[in-house]
């Protein structure tokens, strides 16, 4: 709701026709501009994006979050047009005339309005914690009969002042009007109640839970004091003092307090059923508990917890979010920092997981959950030092000694970056030790924990090899060539693989013409000629099937010949090269030869060559 146009000096209608909210029809207060040039109160226009995205003027579609700006930045100059019309104050009595841009600085200024006697005594709190929405509750319940009207009066209208800032969502104004209010009437309980709900809303809580007290002090009746006290105990996450709380209240009002009951009440049941599953070492469950109270509330405490279940399941990406959110609203949160700290570790950054538990050390040096983890990653950063070190220094040996220590003692999730990285290195040094069955056992949860985790693969791969299992590297390669496409290390593997599996399905040619490795040319002619008496197909004439395989044998046995009676074949050959592979090599060594010579070296009646 905007700022009466009452309280317009008369005269310039013309001047703010174009700052008249379409929504409450009363001047724009809070302004925003939406991308159709037309000007709102952010509250009413929030309001109406509710319920439909459009402009209430032109019903142009806008998005709720980037379709209006606020005017002071979208257009300055009709912010200053804005700011000069001529008001007068909303406050009885007052008889102070200004600008529009002037209002609120003289309605929250402790020089104005002061017009309670001396006697109108009332501590002006500083408070933290909105909850319930500043409902315009009315005032003038407990005030003494003997107080000057005057006094309450415009204590009722810096009240009712506040509560149009409240609706606007201008909260600091809020605060500060409802304290002027309170400084001239401090024992009406609706001022500390409307002030404990803007203090909610600005999210400080334990101010709001002095205001809802004092509230009570006066007024032990007070519904809406019991509520806004049990829900800032909510978001401080004190749950058990919620549930108090409104047991307390329900003795002096009845049974108005029932919903508000149950719906603690089942807030408390959840933190502790999410506290056991935890102790149980069911993160899963734990989760969903907490994640479910934050549905409701959005207690630091409660966000921490969900941390802690997050850090379980080796969700660190998640966890790094959110204590990152915490420790923006609550810089001095030391258990904020420890537990950033451990989803850093687990994300394998021990420098910064190092540099937080400092920070938290810094603001309690008696954590004791912070110092042991300092121990912790120290310790486990000499142990993969030395493990590191014992690799390059080819001690394979201890470096697996190292890295499982280093398991040990840090006990990371499965699913932890940290548990991906230390299960590869030590598969690493296991291949090194041609301990296959062992590396592989180390990259399978390697993978497990990051199934991208590239080194796991493709020390994978290489235990793979050692092991003849050439068609199953392959396979994990063209895999893993669809989330590293372009990766220099995954295309060398995956033609790797492709050519170990092509060589493992190759003709062993020397077996077929049961001849040595190392047989002269002459003597594989020889073998091929006695073969090739013994698997004619004219001699297996018996049956068709014998026969044919006769045929299929014989050409084989060409094939080698071929390829084995021939330097450069037999070479690539006994490379690993299968009978296309060395097709292919052949011809792009005749094109070779064949551009050479056309380029007019050793071509003849040149004198290049020889001369």
């Amino acid at each position: 709701m905007g700022f009466s146009l009452d309280y317009v000096l008369p005269g310039q209608d013309s001047h703010y026709a174009e700052y008249t909210c379409a929504v409450c029809f009363q001047l724009v207060d809070a302004p925003l501009l939406t991308r159709c040039q037309h000007v709102f109160c952010t509250s009413c226009l929030q309001d109406w994006f509710a319920n439909k995205p459009s402009c209430p003027t032109c019903s142009t579609e806008l998005d709720p979050r980037h379709g209006a700006g606020e005017l002071r930045l979208a257009s300055p100059f009709a912010w200053r047009v804005l700011g000069r019309l001529r008001v007068h104050c909303s406050m009885p009595q007052c008889t102070w005339v200004g600008e529009y841009s002037e209002i609120s600085a003289h309605l929250t200024s402790s020089e104005s309005h002061q017009t309670a006697p001396e006697s109108a005594s009332a501590t002006s709190r500083t408070a933290t914690t909105p909850m319930d929405c500043g409902e315009g509750e009315g005032g003038a319940e407990g005030a003494p009969a003997d107080r000057p009207a005057t006094a309450r009066d415009s204590a009722d209208a810096l009240k009712a002042a506040g509560n149009s800032k409240f609706e606007q969502r201008i909260y600091p104004d809020a605060i500060l009007l409802y304290t002027k209010a309170i400084q001239m009437c401090g024992d009406v309980p609706t001022y500390y109640c409307n002030r404990a709900a803007a203090y909610y809303m600005s999210g400080r809580y334990t101010d709001a839970v002095t205001d809802c007290q004092a509230a009570l002090q006066l007024d032990a009746a007070c519904v809406k004091a019991y509520k806004r006290l049990a829900r800032a105990y909510c978001e401080q996450g004190e749950y058990e003092k919620a549930v108090g709380t409104i047991a307390s209240g329900a003795k002096h009002t009845g049974g108005a307090l029932s919903e508000e009951r149950k719906a603690i009440s089942q807030l408390a049941e959840w933190q502790q059923a999410g506290e056991d599953a935890m102790r149980h070492g069911d993160y899963s469950l734990a989760r969903t508990f907490f994640a479910n109270m934050l549905a409701k509330t959005n207690a630091p405490s409660t966000r921490l917890w969900l941390v802690r279940a997050e850090l379980g399941l080796g969700l660190c990406d998640r966890a790094l979010r959110t204590t990152r959110e915490v420790i923006k609203g609550n810089p001095n949160m030391s258990k904020a920092y420890v537990l950033r700290s451990m989803a850093l570790l687990y994300s394998a950054d021990l420098d910064q997981a190092q540099k937080h538990l400092r920070e938290a050390l810094r603001l309690d040096p008696d954590d004791a959950e912070g110092a042991r983890t300092m121990k912790k990653v120290r310790k486990l950063e000499r142990h993969m030092d030395a493990a590191k070190q014992a690799a390059v220094s080819r001690e394979f040996e201890k470096a697996t000694v190292e890295y499982t220590e280093a398991l040990q003692l840090v006990e990371a999730p499965p699913h932890a970056p940290l548990s991906a990285s230390l299960h590869a290195e030590r598969a690493a040094a296991h291949l090194r030790l041609k301990c296959y069955d062992e590396a592989l056992k180390d990259c399978a949860k390697a993978i497990y924990a990051q199934d991208d985790h590239k080194p796991a693969w493709l020390t994978k791969a290489q235990a793979l090899h050692a092991l003849g299992r050439h068609a199953e590297a392959h396979a994990d390669m063209s895999q893993l060539a669809q989330t590293f496409q372009n990766d220099a290390q995954v295309s060398h593997a995956l033609n790797r693989a492709a050519f170990e599996v092509r060589k493992q399905k190759r003709p062993d040619y020397y077996a077929l013409l049961q001849v040595p490795t190392i047989a002269s040319a002459l003597e594989i002619k020889a073998a091929y000629k006695q073969r090739a008496l013994e698997w004619h197909p004219d001699k297996h004439t018996h049956s068709a099937e014998a026969k044919e395989k006769a045929e299929a044998h014989f050409k084989l046995l060409g094939e080698a010949l071929e390829i084995l009676a021939d330097d450069f074949q037999r070479k690539l050959y006994n490379e690993g090269y299968d009978k296309e592979a060395i097709a292919e090599r052949v011809q792009a060594a005749n094109r070779a030869a064949s551009n050479h010579n056309k380029d007019g070296c050793c071509s003849g009646g040149g004198g290049c060559c020889g001369d």
